[in-house]
């Protein structure tokens, strides 16, 4: 008998798309509104020792309230994608409610605090635990309540970037991996929904500011090949950096909650030295726009990311890498970009169009989710990107040379690593 729509799931998860969107629309909201008090704070620190000394001291009592959410509720640790991941294939059981309540606090902490970590896998982790949490409160039996999991969390994706193709497209890669007519449909309902509360609280500007539409030229399109070549190599130290910094902290003889420390300890040194490390390189990624810096400048900053993400991140607190990533990606398209132009071989004006290409095969080759990559960088420039073969092009190298050297996508890594510590 053929399997027909269901008005009432399909209002259940139009309900539960529209409290996810509330939910982690506040998130995003409010991250920034801590990050200004430590904007602020950085400034007072850098007056003098004595004030750097307070300043210091603050990051540390900041790492402390994170450490008691870990403690309380450790699987809120990291972005929470393979946590919600391993929940839908039985492979990992937790609290869906304790998990809301202390990624939200511990990831509005470690995330506003300026550490190098990214909101957008938290506010995954946080839609997918409350479509968990309201699923239980309508009764749902185990297979409906696994497809609420999937269109929530991935309403966490088009909340946290205002990016609802996108947020299909990740339940689709990441998520799903295979469903039904009927259930994609529940599950499109639930993003949509998100997407209009998000919408309302936040609005429809996108994440990235492009001033003018982005065309490159087919002349330039032999050093796409390179490009490629160069943000894969990137992709498989990122993966090589992430799995090694976790092994690290799993061997260090301290508690978990030093650990959750550290990472506010180290960055709150940095910061004092150079505030523009604040955050997760949102800053970085349309430099190439604007008042762009040195290519040696630009490769500082790719390296003190990719440090301060390993060190924040690897430790087992709440937040993400997606932004991070992201970040990473247009400053080797920036660097990549200036050096072209350096040698009069690219105009100035498609310096910023290789920044863009790198983010979106940064994504797609560490992620192995070339269609999100894609789709979510066209829906944060607000479609500013006149291109699609480009990025196909730059995506397909770096995942075709990451699949080479075995590099396996971050995420099923992560979930393998948090499956044999739980056994």
């Amino acid at each position: 008998m053929k399997k027909r729509i269901s008005y009432k799931l399909l209002l259940i998860s139009i309900i539960i798309g529209l409290c996810a969107g509330l939910i982690v629309s506040l998130f995003r909201l409010l991250i920034p509104k801590v990050m200004f008090v430590i904007s602020n704070l950085i400034i007072f620190g850098q007056k003098n020792l004595l004030n750097a000394i307070i300043f210091v001291f603050a990051f540390l009592f900041i790492g402390f309230l994170v450490s008691i959410c870990v403690n309380k509720e450790p699987m809120i640790g990291g972005s929470g994608i393979p946590q919600i991941s391993g929940k839908l294939n039985d492979k990992l059981d937790y609290s869906a409610l304790s998990c809301l309540i202390n990624k939200i606090i511990g990831g509005l902490l470690a995330i506003g605090s300026g550490l190098t970590l990214g909101r957008e896998g938290p506010s995954v982790q946080i839609g997918g635990s409350l479509g968990e949490v309201m699923a239980n409160i309508f009764k749902l039996d185990e297979d409906y309540k696994k497809i609420m999991i999937i269109g929530s969390s991935a309403s966490g994706i088009t909340s946290a970037f205002t990016a609802p193709i996108s947020a299909i497209a990740f339940a689709l890669e990441e998520l799903m991996k295979k469903t039904s007519r009927i259930n994609f449909i529940y599950i499109t309902s639930t993003i949509i929904s998100s997407s209009v509360v998000t919408s309302l609280i936040i609005g429809n500007d996108p994440v990235i500011k492009i001033k003018n539409h982005l065309n490159l030229s087919m002349r330039f399109w032999i050093y796409l090949i390179f490009l490629g070549i160069l943000v894969g190599f990137s992709s498989i130290l990122f993966n090589k950096g992430i799995l090694f910094g976790k092994k690290l902290y799993k061997n260090l003889p301290i508690s978990q909650s030093i650990k959750s420390i550290i990472p506010f300890f180290i960055t709150s040194i940095f910061l004092l030295f150079d505030s523009r490390l604040l955050g997760s390189g949102e800053n970085f990624i349309s430099l190439a726009q604007g008042d762009n810096y040195e290519i040696s400048t630009l490769i500082y900053f790719y390296f003190m990311k990719l440090l301060l993400l390993l060190i924040a991140f690897c430790s087992g607190i709440p937040g993400g890498i997606f932004f991070p990533l992201l970040a990473m990606g247009s400053l080797i398209g920036n660097f990549y970009g200036c050096i072209l132009f350096e040698f009069n071989l690219v105009g100035e004006n498609e310096i910023i169009i290789f920044s863009m290409l790198a983010m979106a095969a940064h994504f797609a080759s560490i992620v192995r989710a070339p269609l999100t990559g894609m789709f979510l960088i066209i829906e944060m420039t607000g479609g500013r990107i006149d291109f699609f073969l480009p990025i196909i092009i730059v995506s397909l190298v770096a995942y075709l040379l990451t699949e080479n050297f075995k590099n396996e996508p971050i995420y099923e890594s992560l979930l393998e690593i948090m499956i044999k510590n739980k056994s």
